[in-house]
């Protein structure tokens, strides 16, 4: 008998990523699953702020343009996971049901995973927010939100009752594909050493282009083929093997030099990587170019996953407030300081609504700040002010600032002023033992 197999790509690695490439893996054939990862600290932000709003939204916006994908894939015995609910899964859910009902499509399973939204337990006990060195208690009236990173175990569930589509929020981003491969393969999730290795395929998967050479690119020294093509990532996956590839005549590269590249991204500690499933351990893998813009990937080991799981907290900050204006030609430099100056004069005027604000002069010292000065003489610079205020008065107040320099300095133009709510999202870490995760299967 034949070892237990499984193929799985990548649909989407963020809120607004490309849907082409997603179709072309969905219609291709050569993909028996889909993970779509929707989310970021900064979307799932947005996405509070549009339910905030209006109650009935806060899913992923292009649930309706993704209706499509979902049928043919499923119409063709494919399965996709992906945490496409964002801050509001239910809605999710219905705007898909809708969709494919419209379709004509109807007999789909559809999963709804609950559980990630833990505001009940922000506001109700004192969990630490390191990054604000406060508490959520001490400043509860301004929490709106809070969101705990789920694991693989309710996908898993979800698979096993026959789901076709699975929708969650806050499912952390492998975790979309150690789902499928531990429930296809039979992996227990309790085997840490085998949800290490499916969790380094997640890894390779989860951020799209990254894996095909788009986070790769640093011309001239690192250049791929076609950048402006590049495809998603794909896995065949069995007990003995990971194969990791892309479709023929897509853009990019999927070789050792790609993979280094993504294994090593955003992962902090390659001994001791913390997913809601494992402790995954990077530091030994092995990768094998077997083929063109192929690879061969092992070496990934795990052990128990950790006891906390991590939440996304949404504070209320106020409201947040931008203005630009680009200075050019002899002198640019020193009338954009002098912009600077101005602004922070009439900044100190406006009171104590306005909580932070920062000044950079793009081209100059907003990345490095003082870092870096290799010389004092620039074609062009932006000046950028960003501030953060209690009210949308002192905050639509400062950023006029930025459009009256049309005034003096001599030469400013291209202003650029924006004023919006400012939901900031923080880390806290709750026992996964306080968190319960459900799970219900619908039919369209």
């Amino acid at each position: 008998m034949a070892s237990p197999s499984l193929s799985i790509g990548c649909g989407s690695a963020y809120a607004n990523d490309r849907l082409q490439p997603a179709f072309d893996l969905a219609r291709s054939g050569r993909v028996q699953y889909m993970g779509f990862d929707c989310l970021a600290e900064r979307t799932l932000a947005l996405a509070q702020m549009r339910k905030l709003a209006d109650p009935s939204k806060g899913q992923d916006e292009r649930i309706a343009d993704l209706v499509p994908l979902v049928a043919e894939f499923t119409d063709s015995g494919g399965r996709i996971v992906g945490n496409f609910g964002a801050a509001n899964p239910a809605a999710a859910v219905g705007e898909f049901v809708d969709g494919l009902r419209r379709a004509g499509r109807t007999g789909v399973k559809v999963a709804i995973i609950e559980g990630d939204d833990v505001f009940d337990i922000a506001v109700h006990e004192d969990l630490e927010l390191p990054e604000l060195d406060t508490s959520t208690q001490a400043i509860r009236d301004q929490i709106v939100s809070a969101h705990a990173y789920i694991g693989a175990e309710p996908i898993v569930e979800a698979l096993e009752r026959g789901a076709q589509l699975v929708v969650g929020g806050r499912l952390a981003d492998p975790s979309l594909f150690v789902g499928p491969i531990c429930h296809e393969l039979g992996w227990s999730l309790d085997d840490w050493n085998r949800v290490g290795e499916a969790t380094l395929v997640g890894h390779l998967l989860e951020c799209g282009v990254h894996s095909t050479g788009g986070n790769f690119e640093d011309p001239p020294h690192r250049v791929v083929p076609d950048p402006w093509n590049l495809g998603f990532p794909l896995a065949d996956v069995t007990a003995d093997r990971a194969v990791v590839t892309k479709l023929p005549g897509t853009g990019g590269a999927v070789d050792s030099r790609t993979a280094r590249t993504q294994i090593y991204y955003e992962i902090h500690d390659p001994q001791h990587y913390l997913t809601p499933d494992v402790t995954a351990d990077f530091s030994s893998v092995r990768i094998e170019e077997t083929g063109r813009d192929m690879i061969n990937v092992s070496g990934a080991r795990g052990s128990a996953r950790p006891s906390n799981l991590k939440a996304l907290v949404g504070v209320n900050r106020g409201f947040k407030g931008v203005g630009e204006i680009t200075y050019g030609g002899p002198g640019c430099l020193d009338r954009a300081r002098r912009a600077d100056e101005i602004l922070r004069h009439r900044l100190a005027t406006i009171g104590d609504d306005i909580t932070d604000f920062r000044i950079d002069l793009q081209g100059w010292n907003s990345v490095f700040g003082d870092a870096y000065r290799p010389v004092d003489d620039v074609a062009e610079v932006r000046l950028r002010l960003a501030i953060q205020a209690r009210t949308r008065e002192a905050a639509a107040a400062a950023v006029y600032e930025v459009e009256y320099l049309y005034f003096g300095p001599a030469g400013g133009g291209g202003v650029v002023t924006s004023v919006t709510p400012h939901i900031a999202v923080t880390p806290a870490y709750i026992p996964r033992d306080r968190i319960t995760t459900r799970v219900e299967v619908v039919t369209t």
